[in-house]
């Protein structure tokens, strides 16, 4: 069952004159690809002579100071130190959780190998030139690479100061150097007679088609939705927002509040409340606050321990959570299908519907606590402890196979289990995990048939003891098949004890050991803003 609640904001579109340009880049992308591939035919006919004959470049001496100076330039602006700065934008953008500007950015970087392509079909050679033996000559004149890897580049600039939320003045700014260089380095090329002007154009025309392509494939109404062109709309007017943050998943605040200012902006709600966790207090104190100060939606930026212990506060009390993804695991983003790319997530958190989804209760040795997403004991809380910090920034989610390897060989404990009413049952088990919702760390999915909303709590005991029970088990878990050969059920309360006290995890962070878990469900606790289909 699905349990729904009035929404609280509109689910309009956030983006409707910025939606409205997608097929407009569409068309442009199409026009500019259909004027490249018109010139290059025109090219290969010859038929491109009679401008190059009559625009012919006057002859520069090698060691005249122009002459130098245009090599200087030609060789600054050579196409790989280019390609080599997209690249690093690129994955500067991934590790900023913009994944679509990410993506756009790799499109463009494929747009200089893709030149080279292109110039190895239509072989047309460079000119004869006193610079031919230059570092910075190309191989093939047509199209000019250094005017196509420029054209990308100020392309790239402009769509970074854009997607920084930077001002206008700024954006300006980069319009005017970027398009200013492509200008500048049309020119080098021509004086240096290493590209007649069919080759100038047909560099433009091929950049200009790559730069459009990775702008409709990346999504422009995400990646240029900068507050300085997009009006303060009333659909939000009196609303106001708070935002719990983890200070430790953003190598990049200053970032992160010009994306939240720009959406909050666009949307008309009122300054955002920030409230910054603490390494004492994950998000408890900090939920607490936003209640009292009357948050109309508390919006979560932080890993699974600040999405938990915001939950824990706001469950029951009516105001819907937002999650902006920010650290490794996000398993409630995850398998509410919300979107890891940040702006994507800002933008569905202020203009999304709020859906109720089940909180569970818990209690154990150390206390009592609240989840939304899995609790397990043995096996994997012993894998979330061995993790380390460190590797999972560089490796990100292949920490947790790495130390899943260390405790291949897990010792089993004794667990008696008691569902709903039924008799209690003793089982011999390496892992015994309850989860809310059925998908964890990297997409694998172990309890297929958990939903988060269906009032019920799923159960899966292993206790392979031989090593194809666990290459099974591993197969399974991979093709997100059905759990054969494991202990599966559900209940809506559920008790599992323990003769010794084992290793213990709350939504993937390790929670000391416990013997015994008593966990019940609250249907309907929480409202959380996800995708209408999530």
């Amino acid at each position: 069952m699905t349990a729904s609640q009035p929404s609280q904001h509109s689910s309009a579109s956030p983006s409707g004159s910025l939606g409205r340009l997608r097929p407009v880049e569409a068309s442009l992308t199409l026009v500019f690809a259909l004027a490249l591939i018109t010139w290059t035919l025109l090219m290969r006919a010859g038929a491109l002579s009679g401008l190059d004959t009559a625009l012919h470049a006057p002859e520069v001496e090698l060691r005249s100071v122009t002459g130098q100076v245009a090599e200087a330039f030609s060789v600054l602006t050579h196409p790989l130190l280019i390609l080599a700065s997209i690249i690093g934008w690129t994955a500067y953008s991934y590790k900023r959780r913009m994944r679509r500007l990410s993506l756009a950015l790799a499109i463009a970087a494929a747009g200089i190998p893709l030149r080279l392509l292109l110039a190895w079909w239509v072989r047309h050679p460079v000119p004869d030139s006193v610079f031919a033996d230059s570092v910075s000559a190309p191989a093939y004149a047509y199209p000019s690479a250094h005017v196509t890897a420029m054209t990308l580049a100020a392309w790239v600039l402009v769509t970074l100061a854009r997607a920084h939320r930077r001002g206008s003045a700024i954006v300006a700014a980069g319009t005017v150097v970027g398009y200013a260089a492509v200008a500048v380095t049309a020119v080098s090329q021509w004086l240096m007679g290493l590209a007649a002007p069919s080759d100038l154009i047909g560099g433009f025309l091929m950049g200009a088609t790559v730069a459009n392509l990775a702008l409709w494939a990346g999504g422009i109404e995400s990646i240029l939705a900068a507050w300085v062109n997009r009006p303060s709309t009333a659909q939000g007017r009196g609303k106001r927002a708070a935002l719990i943050y983890n200070p430790t998943k953003f190598d990049d605040l200053s970032l992160l509040r010009r994306r939240i200012e720009a959406e909050v902006r666009s949307a008309g709600w009122s300054p955002t409340i920030w409230l910054e966790t603490t390494p004492e207090d994950p998000g408890h104190d900090m939920a607490r606050r936003a209640l009292k100060a009357g948050a109309d939606l508390v919006m979560v930026a932080g890993g699974d321990g600040t999405v938990r212990a915001a939950s824990a506060e706001l469950a029951g009390s009516g105001t819907p959570m937002a999650l902006i993804p920010a650290g490794t695991g996000n398993l409630l983003a995850r398998n509410l299908s919300i979107p890891l790319d940040t702006d994507a997530a800002i933008r569905l958190a202020l203009h999304g519907s709020p859906r109720a989804i089940d909180v569970v209760r818990c209690e154990h040795d150390g206390g009592q606590e609240r989840f939304v997403v899995m609790a397990g004991m043995g096996l994997d809380a012993q894998i979330m402890d061995s993790t380390d910090d460190g590797l999972k920034k560089v490796i990100r989610s292949g920490a947790y196979a790495v130390a899943a390897v260390q405790n291949a060989v897990p010792d089993p404990f004794t667990a008696t289990v008691t569902l709903d009413d039924d008799e209690p049952a003793e089982h011999q088990i390496v892992m015994a995990l309850v989860g809310n919702v059925g998908t964890i760390t990297a997409g694998m999915t172990l309890l297929p048939d958990a939903k988060p909303d269906d009032g019920y709590i799923d159960l899966l005991l292993a206790s392979p003891d031989k090593v194809a029970d666990w290459a099974r088990l591993g197969a399974q878990i991979l093709t997100g098949q059905e759990m054969k050969g494991f202990t599966t059920a559900r209940a809506r309360t559920m008790s599992i004890r323990t003769t010794e006290a084992v290793a213990f995890e709350l939504d993937g962070d390790p929670a000391g050991t416990t013997s015994a878990l008593s966990l019940a469900v609250e249907p309907g606790a929480l409202l959380v803003v996800m995708p209408q289909d999530g």
